[in-house]
C-alpha cells in the first residue's frame, strides 16, 4: 500500500505549477518574526546568478517556450513522489491562459481547481480551501499567451544530455522560496517530469504519462465547487 503523502509535498505540486505561492503559503504556520527579524531579511537579499547559456542552450531554451506557446490544453496522469516516501497518483488538466485542474486518486484528499483569475486548494477531508491570484504565480506564466522564462522567472541551471533537457528556474522577486526544474524530451519535445525543492530542501518529483495535448476539455473541469458558499446559505 502506498504511503499517504503529506499536505506539504503536494503542495510543492501548485508551481507548474506553483511552487512559490504554496511555499509562502504553507499550512505549518511559524513563530511572528521580530521587528529587527524582518529588517535583517530585508537588507540580506538573495542573490541569484543566471546561467550563462550558450548560443545553443538559448536557441533549445526557446525552443521550450515555443512548446508552452503551442499548448491550448493539455491533460495527463501524474505519478508523485515525496521526501517521505510516501507517494500520490492523479490527473492533471491545463487550458492556457490560466485554467488548470489537479485531481488526485484516493486516499489523497486533494483537489486543485484554477478558474482563470483563482488558483483553489481544497482538502476535500477537511473542509479547508486556501486561494491564490492566479497570475500571482509562476503557473501564471507558464499558461499565460507569452511564456518567457527570463521575465518573472530566472533561469538558474540549463542542461541538456541523450536526448534529454532540464531548466532549473526561480522566482525572481523571491528566489528564496524554492526552485523547480522542467524536464523535456527534444524528440519531439514533450513536458516530461518536473522537480521542486522548497525553501527547506525538501524534493517533489512529479512525472507525466499518456499525456495528450490541443485537446476539447469541458468547462466544467475549471469550475471550482467552493463549500464555503454552501456553508455559508446554510
Amino acid at each position: 500500500m502506498n504511503a499517504h503523502i503529506s499536505l506539504r509535498p503536494i503542495a510543492g505540486l501548485l508551481a507548474l505549477l506553483l511552487f512559490f505561492a504554496a511555499a509562502a503559503s504553507a499550512p505549518v504556520q511559524a513563530e511572528e518574526p521580530s521587528p529587527d527579524e524582518i529588517e535583517m531579511a530585508l537588507e540580506s537579499p538573495i542573490l541569484v546568478m543566471p546561467a550563462v547559456l550558450s548560443p545553443e542552450d538559448s536557441e533549445w531554451l526557446s525552443r521550450a517556450e515555443k512548446y508552452f506557446a503551442a499548448i491550448d490544453s493539455i491533460r495527463a496522469s501524474f505519478f508523485q513522489s515525496s521526501p517521505e516516501g510516501g507517494t500520490a497518483e492523479g490527473v492533471f488538466y491545463l487550458r492556457r491562459p490560466g485554467r488548470l485542474r489537479i485531481e488526485y486518486l484516493p486516499p489523497t484528499p486533494i483537489l486543485i481547481v484554477g478558474d482563470g483569475v483563482f488558483l483553489h486548494f481544497h482538502d476535500t477531508e477537511l473542509g479547508q480551501v486556501s486561494d491564490w491570484p492566479i497570475f500571482d504565480t509562476p503557473l501564471g506564466a507558464l499558461s499565460s499567451d507569452d511564456v518567457n522564462f527570463n521575465d518573472d522567472l530566472i533561469v538558474t541551471h540549463f542542461r541538456r544530455r541523450s536526448g534529454a533537457m532540464a531548466i532549473t528556474l526561480v522566482k525572481r522577486e523571491d528566489p528564496g522560496l524554492g526552485s523547480f526544474t522542467l524536464y523535456f524530451s527534444e524528440a519531439p519535445m514533450e513536458l516530461k517530469q518536473w522537480t521542486v525543492i522548497d525553501a527547506q530542501g525538501l524534493e517533489t518529483n512529479v512525472t507525466l504519462f499518456n499525456a495528450e495535448t490541443n485537446i476539447d476539455l469541458a468547462n466544467s473541469l475549471f469550475v471550482f465547487d467552493d463549500p464555503r458558499e454552501k456553508s455559508a446559505g446554510r
